[in-house]
């Protein structure tokens, strides 16, 4: 049996879908650990989870320059991002529930100097009942990358659908 070297491939260019999820994954790495005390790990999931949302909203609007520096709030750029995801499941009311959890923490820390340990307790518990992780950080770390992959999917399913017919039928998509 004969077997042909392969030629060397030139490497090609890495989707854009993927290149988001890259970016926010290597954010994710960088930042975020199971070792982190529970303060550090909320604060830093949901600058990591306003993050994403933001770069899915901006990607997700024809004229985004319109949309940068408007200074929306966290709350906000929530709404206007589950205004715009493509699709709609009962699964994503879950993640949209963690991430008012997780928001619900961040304020607790950010603007008590001593949170309430019982608002603290039933929040956290939430974020871990939804994420069916049996600790605040397992439950941040399946929020983040779960925000992190849906919303890089409903981009590429956007983007397929802005798609021509003509463009479609070149990838070998469905046309009407």
């Amino acid at each position: 049996m004969s077997t042909t070297p392969t030629e060397p491939t030139e490497p090609t260019e890495i989707p854009e879908m993927m290149r988001l999820l890259q970016k926010h994954g290597d954010l994710f790495d960088k930042y975020f650990s199971e070792d982190l005390d529970e303060q550090s790990a909320v604060l830093k999931a949901h600058l990591l989870i306003e993050g994403v949302i933001r770069d899915f909203s901006y990607r997700s609007v024809r004229n985004p320059q319109h949309l940068r520096g408007s200074r929306l709030n966290f709350h906000q750029i929530v709404a206007l991002a589950r205004s715009l995801i493509f699709f709609t499941t009962p699964g994503l009311d879950c993640y949209w529930g963690m991430i008012d959890q997780l928001n619900k923490l961040r304020n607790l820390m950010a603007h008590e100097l001593e949170p309430d340990q019982a608002k603290f307790d039933k929040c956290r518990k939430a974020l871990m009942s939804l994420s069916g992780s049996d600790t605040l950080n397992g439950s941040l770390s399946f929020l983040c990358g779960g925000m992190n992959s849906l919303l890089t999917v409903s981009l590429e399913l956007q983007k397929r659908e802005r798609l021509s017919e003509a463009e479609r039928e070149a990838l070998g998509l469905q046309t009407s």
